[in-house]
């Protein structure tokens, strides 16, 4: 009997000492984001409710692996929404799980192509999918969930080819008013145009501020889609475009300041204040930029794992988006060789929340610039 408290001893003894050298090596292997890296940190949220409303308490442990989400935006507070298919989810600046509900599959509030933040309870929304709901652009009060509906444009008032509001791409926010893509055909030929406008959303009044082409053959992967356009806008109000075959920026009045061509599948891009701006669009590029996971489930980080080769993964599957990722700021371009082929990407709070993956690897992801610069 002694001897066998003296093995039990032992072996709590040496337990102990494996879990303090776990505990100072980090328990997986994990390292931490240096001043130079670039922090990528999986988001946990609430997926599930007990009851509604301001009474409503989690049910289950958080979660950070879902499905991939594919509309973003910032919530005015410092924290973020992100919706897809009827299914919405408010994170707030702190982290906590602020809302988290599905909507009926035949309201409007189910068809959300693209939103930006009007105010901390207000965000500019692009509804409308032409086979149930026709595009429009509307003002969703997020305490209510209901939405004003802006008017729409006029079919044929500029002419025989004027489509009015034939369908919408994307939309930002600066100084009330609405920035937003809108296309127009241009039968019989073979490819479309995209207008930027600015709407006033009071009236619903657009000025263009600037318009160019695009052919339907562009961006192959987004058929039967229509090519897709990202957009945002900084604190200046300069305008910031991704398109299938190029990056441009344009001054608040629609003066374009800088265009750089690229070939892109699914497009996009996400602005700072201060007008540095993540585009995801083309193939991977050489770069000794350091991306570090930080915290997040094995689960979680094996799908952001996946990202960090474009074309095909570690265990050779082909991504469902493929699109590479690089920074634009004052001094230039620069590859980061993390995150392909995100969904969506929005500025808020000091840092970038990216939304990745389809069905089963969903992650939304924290990305925060290197703090040395």
């Amino acid at each position: 009997m002694r001897d066998r408290r003296r093995r039990r001893a032992r072996l709590w003894c040496g337990a102990a000492a494996v879990a303090a050298i776990m505990l100072t090596s980090g328990c997986t292997g994990q390292r931490a984001a240096g001043p130079d890296d670039w922090a990528l940190e999986p988001i946990s949220f609430q997926s599930s409710f007990v009851g509604s409303g301001p009474e409503a308490t989690p049910a289950g442990p958080p979660t950070d692996l879902s499905y991939g989400r594919h509309v973003l935006s910032a919530d005015g507070a410092g924290g973020f929404w992100a919706t897809s298919s009827g299914s919405w989810l408010h994170v707030g600046a702190d982290g906590e799980t602020l809302a988290r509900f599905d909507t009926d599959p035949g309201a409007p509030v189910s068809r959300i192509g693209a939103m930006a933040p009007l105010s901390a309870t207000e965000l500019v929304v692009l509804q409308g999918d032409r086979a149930h709901v026709m595009p429009m652009i509307s003002v969703l009060d997020t305490t209510t969930m209901t939405m004003r509906d802006l008017p729409g444009d006029v079919v044929g008032d500029q002419g025989d080819f004027d489509y009015g509001d034939f369908e919408f791409g994307d939309v930002a926010v600066h100084d009330g008013d609405a920035i937003v893509v809108r296309y127009q055909p241009r039968p019989p030929d073979a490819y479309l145009d995209y207008e930027v406008l600015r709407v006033d959303l009071d009236s619903g009044t657009r000025t263009l501020l600037h318009s160019g082409p695009v052919a339907l053959d562009e961006a192959p992967s987004a058929r039967p889609g229509i090519p897709p356009i990202g957009i945002d806008v900084d604190s200046a109000g300069r305008v910031y475009l991704a398109t299938p075959s190029a990056r441009i920026v344009l001054a608040a009045d629609g003066t374009e300041l800088s265009r750089d061509r690229q070939v892109a599948e699914h497009p996009l891009v996400a602005v700072a204040p201060d007008g540095t701006a993540l585009w995801w669009g083309g193939e991977l590029e050489q770069s000794d930029v350091q991306g570090v996971i930080v915290g997040g489930s094995p689960d979680a980080r094996t799908a952001v794992e996946r990202r960090l080769h474009c074309a095909e993964t570690s265990n050779g599957d082909i991504l469902r988006r493929d699109d590479a990722l690089r920074l634009g700021d004052a001094a230039g371009q620069h590859p980061l060789p993390f995150l392909c082929g995100a969904n969506a990407a929005a500025w808020t709070g000091g840092s970038w929340v990216v939304a990745t993956g389809g069905e089963g690897d969903g992650v939304l992801v924290r990305l925060t610039p290197p703090v040395g610069g």
